[in-house]
């Protein structure tokens, strides 16, 4: 019999805004494999009659193929693939389950609607009874492999005996590919499940036939911090998954307290449908979190406004150009957004990212109390912005880039092994750079130019007691790997962001910990330097 499919947004029940309402999806009982019945039913957050869980989930392809069709109060309505495995693997065989699901309970077509319910996210994931976290299915995985999988989890955080295929070298290499793909799955690199995950007092993760609670997953990340977890087969230290599954965990655990700007920086290169979400799927899990330029979520403005406005505000409540500390050159792939602003959602193209961790950047400056500007200019009551894409702030030209070193792609990549020979690395790059300024300006460089150079390299950015542990070498990359050396007209040596250019200048400005680099912009050539400027880094 055919099924006459309906609109999504035609079956949606309405909702009254002002009484903070929400719809909840009721998945009536079935067995697997049978069609999936449902009806929406409307509660108030301020009023929760209907205990529900919410669904976190990546929403995954939405072309045709991929489709399949439900039952919602009598009528067929098309869903996502990933969206119907959920349900299938979810529902209850004796009792309906209720459940708050973002993409089906919000009309994605009413942006006034969408607003409104976004902007309840917080409370939505925070009030439910628990979350239920879907990876997907097995896909190429074994069963046996995938449970092997999460029973190692239950035994790392202590919660089970040593399995028994420890001691079969061909089960661990099984177990720890089925490990990787678990932690690769394409819900941790979706935005909203940073708050999906944060939010609720209790999760449940679910992946194919298999299952895990969060505190459990939790337990085993810790141990490795409290030294009590077991010994690990290097099979899991090989393919990264331990590594990678301590990072994502121990990521969203620190964004419960972190700074905003840090947690904004940290996300970025998650995936979202919608850009602007980068920023509101951030701002709405936190109550402490609130800009003065931005609301919540509004998506009646474009994504170049909303990352302007962002970084304006996280300008005006830290009191210093904290956004523009250890920016890496990368540019943005946002038509007309300005040069200062930060591209929350990170450019595509990889040889573009960042390879600078800009947090790291900030706690090191933070740390030295080190301010280029010495407090001579103020910020504050003195930011001024025209026409939200210029900022206006008071500075001091300090000199003239005349020259800059060549730093290609490949000599980014070569950067490898030690500290010395990341150093010597880069003096045999900037050999060349110096010998062209001794040719231009033979009186120009300082008898002391090793030194100089030496310095720039290092100097103040080693703390005198450092506290980088095993790290040091990794730190050395960090904060050298991404820059260019440059040579101003007058001799000073600099390192910048690898974007940089000769004839651009290098300014102290109010509020900002380190020298910046401006390029006079394209409409002000010939101007005198108080004119027009971009932001390069």
């Amino acid at each position: 019999m055919a099924v006459k499919v309906a609109g999504h947004e035609s079956i949606l029940p309405s909702l009254d805004l002002l009484q903070s309402e929400i719809r909840i999806l009721e998945v009536e009982a079935g067995v697997q494999g049978s069609p999936i019945h449902c009806k929406f039913h409307v509660i108030s957050m301020d009023d929760v009659k209907i205990p529900y869980e919410a669904l976190s989930y990546a929403w995954g392809l939405s072309n045709a193929t991929s489709r399949q069709t439900v039952h919602v109060g009598g009528k067929g309505v098309e869903v996502t693939g990933s969206l119907y495995g959920a349900l299938q693997r979810l529902r209850l065989v004796q009792k309906s389950r209720y459940l708050w699901i973002d993409a089906f309970c919000i009309n994605q077509a009413d942006d006034e609607e969408k607003t409104q319910q976004v902007s309840m996210m917080c409370r939505i994931y925070s009030q439910c009874t628990r979350c239920l976290i879907w990876l997907g299915p097995l896909e190429e995985v074994d069963y046996h492999d995938g449970q092997a999988a999460v029973d190692a989890l239950y035994w790392i955080g202590g919660s089970q005996e040593a399995p028994t295929w420890l001691d079969d070298e061909t089960a661990r290499d099984a177990v720890a590919k089925a490990l990787k793909v678990f932690i690769n799955t394409s819900w941790w690199g979706r935005i909203w499940t940073v708050q999906e995950a944060i939010l609720p007092q209790q999760a449940i993760v679910f992946w194919g036939s298999c299952e895990i609670s969060w505190d459990s997953m939790r337990r085993a990340v810790d141990s490795f911090f409290d030294n009590s977890a077991p010994e690990i087969p290097a099979e899991f230290w090989d393919n990264g998954s331990i590594l990678n599954l301590q990072h994502a965990m121990r990521g969203l655990d620190i964004s419960r307290d972190e700074p905003l700007f840090e947690i904004l920086w940290r996300w970025r290169y998650r995936n979202a449908t919608d850009p602007r979400d980068k920023v509101y799927g951030v701002l709405g899990f936190r109550d402490d979190v609130f800009l003065p330029t931005i609301a919540k979520c509004d998506y009646s403005i474009d994504v170049r406004t909303v990352y302007e406005r962002t970084t304006i505000g996280l300008i005006s409540t830290s009191g210093d150009l904290l956004p523009l500390i250890g920016r890496g050159g990368e540019g943005s792939d946002i038509p007309g957004i300005a040069s200062w602003a930060v591209d929350w959602n990170g450019v595509k193209e990889q040889s573009r990212h960042s390879t600078s961790d800009v947090c790291d950047h900030i706690r090191i400056w933070h740390d030295l109390g080190y301010t280029a500007d010495r407090g001579l200019f103020g910020i504050g009551e003195g930011l001024r912005v025209e026409n939200e894409q210029v900022l206006c702030l008071q500075g001091l030209r300090v000199d003239r880039i005349c020259l800059v070193e060549d730093k290609s792609e490949n000599d980014v990549q070569s950067d490898e092994g030690s500290t010395g020979s990341l150093f010597l690395s880069a003096g045999s790059r900037w050999g060349g750079l110096i010998t062209s300024f001794q040719r231009l300006f033979p009186d120009q460089l300082p008898v002391n130019w090793m030194g100089a150079l030496l310095g720039v390299i290092t100097g103040k950015l080693i703390p005198e007691n450092p506290d980088h542990g095993d790290d040091i070498e990794n730190w050395t990359q960090q904060m050298v790997r991404p820059q260019a050396l440059f040579i101003t007209e007058s001799g000073l040596f600099g390192l910048g962001p690898r974007n940089i250019q000769p004839g651009q200048e290098v300014w102290v400005i109010g509020g900002s910990r380190l020298p910046v680099v401006l390029g006079l912009d394209s409409d002000s050539e010939g101007k005198e330097p108080q004119g027009d400027f971009t932001f390069a880094g």
